[in-house]
Order: structure tokens, then sequence, then C-alpha cells
């Protein structure tokens, strides 16, 4: 039943939508953008378990709208909303919604002072994970929002000082859930210098101070009692170089190569958990990235590269903390008939830091691997068929409970006027 509602929603959109076909809305340079898009895929392992995988048909319908302004270099206004509408064939009881608002705008003087700020906000109750992989493969309530503000001012068209200021809240609806509650605020500072119309080299300090909210205020979760003396409240400080490529040319993006340090706020896991036993917080160091470039290596090829690496909060008994590193690579290859070949990989690690004594090194590869089609029906019309693997494998035995393979393959059809 539910899927037949989702095709429903579908196929009305998309009758409605296709009377704008002949283009674009437009009110001066507001330019506003229905969108629906359509996805089902096969996946032979919904849950992403180690043995007695199930597999599903899932279909997702999002439909979207999208306002943007464009002025005079650095003025710019962009606001948006879509929802993703989900339906299982089989496990209907993990139907969910997830709700994407978001806007950003920014201004710039022409006596050089510049602002921009962007807000972005997250309803679900899917089955993802969060940033973490806390929940990975449960259906899970959460919502959260991610805000930023930049301030800066130019000076003689060629160098650049700005401040930021970022919010990262973080909130479950379940009692159970709520240990994880966080709320980030990140500060910084860039110095940057134009070598180049579009390109521009800088260097950059960040602190960030992440409070588990519930976990001061006495909740119980994860196996324990917390308390403000034993939360996993930490600190982080970043210190980068790098490199940004504004749009235009063959490359943009930006490169950020660093050092970072997260030091703890106490010095151990709550007395009363079994399953944390009091395990003491050790703060660390490493090298990280923030690192997004794309290359257009011709006019129908191009190249995505991808390396990030930082510290994250461990919702897991083993570890309190682990760096996260990601590595990838995207082609797209354009090719006749207004067809693409899209081709992907990505190597993720996750190594967990300072894990409970007598319990081995704690080591997961994650690697995913895609391969797909697309079709560029009309400028506003794309189909594709996409099969993508992941797969998750422990460097010890202890964790093979942990390890799974998921495939999956899918069809989409998206529209956008």
């Amino acid at each position: 039943m539910g899927a037949a509602i989702l095709l429903a929603v579908l196929f009305s959109a998309f009758w409605v939508c296709l009377a704008f076909a002949a283009g674009n809305i437009h009110f001066g340079r507001l330019k506003v953008e229905p969108g629906i898009d359509y996805k089902l895929k096969y996946d032979d392992n919904i849950f992403k378990e180690s043995g007695n995988e199930v597999d599903d048909y899932i279909h997702t319908v999002t439909p979207s709208i999208r306002l943007s302004y464009t002025g005079n270099p650095g003025n710019f206004f962009n606001a948006g909303y879509s929802a993703d509408l989900v339906a299982y064939s089989d496990f209907d009881n993990n139907n969910y919604t997830s709700q994407k608002p978001y806007v950003s705008f920014g201004y710039k003087s022409p006596a050089g002072f510049y602002i921009k700020a962007a807000d972005d906000f997250l309803y679900t109750k899917d089955p993802l994970g969060s940033r973490n992989q806390y929940q990975l493969g449960v259906n899970t309530e959460r919502w959260n929002n991610n805000a930023s503000a930049t301030i800066g001012y130019e000076f003689a068209g060629q160098y650049s000082v700005e401040v930021l200021y970022k919010s990262y809240v973080e909130r479950y609806d379940l009692d159970q859930d709520k240990w994880q509650d966080r709320t980030d605020n990140v500060y910084g500072m860039s110095f940057i210098y134009k070598i180049t119309p579009k390109t521009s080299v800088f260097g950059q300090i960040r602190r960030t101070d992440a409070e588990y909210d519930e976990q001061n205020d006495g909740v119980t979760g994860g196996g324990a009692t917390w308390s403000g003396a034993t939360s996993q409240d930490y600190s982080l400080n970043d210190f980068f170089i790098g490199a940004r490529f504004e749009p235009g040319g063959k490359l943009s993006g930006e490169l950020k190569i660093g050092y970072g340090e997260k030091a703890f706020d106490n010095e151990t896991s709550p007395e009363t958990s079994p399953l944390f036993a009091n395990r003491p917080y050790e703060d660390e160091s490493t090298w990280i990235s923030e690192s997004n470039i794309n290359y257009q290596m011709y006019e129908r090829t191009g190249i995505a590269l991808t390396l990030n690496r930082g510290h994250l909060g461990s919702p897991d008994s083993d570890a309190a903390s682990y760096i996260d590193t990601r590595v990838g690579l995207h082609l797209t290859q354009g090719l006749q008939n207004r067809l693409a070949l899209l081709v992907g990989m990505d190597w993720i690690t996750n190594d967990y830091q300072n894990e409970v004594s007598g319990r081995p090194d704690k080591f997961f590869n994650i690697y995913n691997a895609g391969l797909g089609i697309e079709w560029a029906a009309r400028d506003w019309l794309k189909a594709s068929v996409e099969y993508k693997l992941e797969s998750k494998k422990a460097t010890e035995d202890t964790y093979a409970s942990q390890e799974y393979d998921d495939n999956v393959v899918a069809f989409r059809v998206s529209a956008l006027f």
C-alpha cells in the first residue's frame, strides 16, 4: 500500500511539473525550480548485518523546490525544501519520511566587507545511521541542525581575513537514544591570499567544543548512567593550510590539510557501566584533512577527489573515540546520445582509539564501489541505473559480528524545471 501511494504521488507530480518543461520559472533574478525524483532500489542486506541478511525493494519519492537569486559577485540567496518519502515493499514497518529544508545567503560590499551564512535542517527516522554510525541499520527518529556564518574583509582585492562560527545540534526522539544528543560550537579564523582571480591559498585555525547535553544531565543510556564528571564531552583544536579554487576553471573546490588535537573534558567513563568498565578518556592527535576537489579534465570528463580525515566521538563500548578517514575517486565520462558513465570508489577506515584494556585493536576497512549509466533525456529530465557494493571488514576476528556486505541495484528518474 505504501509503495502504491508513493507511485501515485510521483506520477501526479510528474504531470503537473511537465507543464513547466519549456523552461525554468523566473521572477527577475529569482529562479524557482520545482522537482521530482523517484528511485527504486533492490537492497540485499537492508539491516547491514553480518549474517541472516534480509533483502527488499525500496521505493523513494522526493518532491523538492529550490529558490535561487544571484546578484553581483558575492551576492546570492538560496533556499529550498525536499522530502524523501520511503516505502519498503515487504518490511513496511521501516517506512519513513526525511524532511530537509535549507537556506543560505551572501553579501559583499564594494568596500570589501562580506558575510556568508547557511543553515540546513534534517528530520528523519531512517536506518542510515548518524555521522558517527550510531544506530546504523535501525530506524531511529532524530533531527539535526547545521548552521554557519562567516564574516570577512578583503584588502586591495588580494588579502582577506575571515572569522567563522558554526553550530551543530543533534537530538534523538527516544529516551534510549538521548545519551547521544550533542551540541557542537565551532569558532575559527582564516587568513587568505589570492594568487590568481580564481585561486587562493590560506591558513586556518579552528576550535570545536562538543557537549553531550543529556549525559551531563544524568541520563541513562548505552549501558551506563552518566553525569557531568563522566560525559564524553571533548574539544578539538585544528590547524589547516590549503587552497581554494573558485568555479569557472578546470579546478573547483577546496584542499585542506592540517593537524588536529582532541582533548576530553573528563578522565573516565561511568564506574556504574558494565559495558564501558570505567574506561579512561585519553587525549590524542593526528593529521587531518577536509578536501573536496572537482577537476574538469576534458569537456566530457569530470573527476571528483575527496580526502577527509578527523576525530569523531564513538557511541561504542570499546572506545570513546575513533579517527575517520575517507578517500574517494569518482569519474563522470560523457558518452554519445546524451549518456554518461558513472564510476566511483571510496575507501573508509575507522580507527578506534584507546580501546578497553584487554580488547584487541579495533579497526575497520569499508569499501564502496559503484558503476552506473545516466541518460539526460532532456535538459530537465534524467534517468540512471546503478550498481553499488559496500563491504565492511574488521582487521580482528573479535569484531566479525560487525562486518557486512551490501549489494544495491537502483533505477532512478528525476526532473527539475
